[in-house]
């Protein structure tokens, strides 16, 4: 599945969080936070690696399709649509609490 993530970079904290309508997949409706500074594209492979864990893949199932120096990001996964909602929308529960 293709899904787009607005990321913030050099924050405190890894964190998932919903924004807008996240329904529209192809729009960003997920933010990641990133400890991580944007510096030699460390940010790009730490989001990987985060969203990895979040998932519970492997990072060679998730790739960086667009937006190496953008923003928002195109990840492609290599998991159901379905699947990867549920692990985000428990993800950001958990970060709720």
């Amino acid at each position: 599945m293709i899904l787009y993530v607005k990321v913030k970079p050099n924050q405190r904290f890894d964190k998932v969080e919903r924004i807008g309508d996240a329904s529209a997949i192809s729009g960003a409706g997920w933010q990641v936070r990133l400890k991580t500074p944007a510096v030699n594209g460390k940010a790009n492979e730490h989001l990987v690696e985060y969203m990895s864990e979040v998932l519970g893949v492997s990072k060679s199932k998730i790739i960086l399709k667009k937006g190496h120096t953008s923003r928002v990001k195109c990840l492609e996964i290599d998991l159901d649509e379905a699947r990867v909602i549920e692990k985000l929308n428990e993800v950001e529960e958990r970060n709720k609490e």
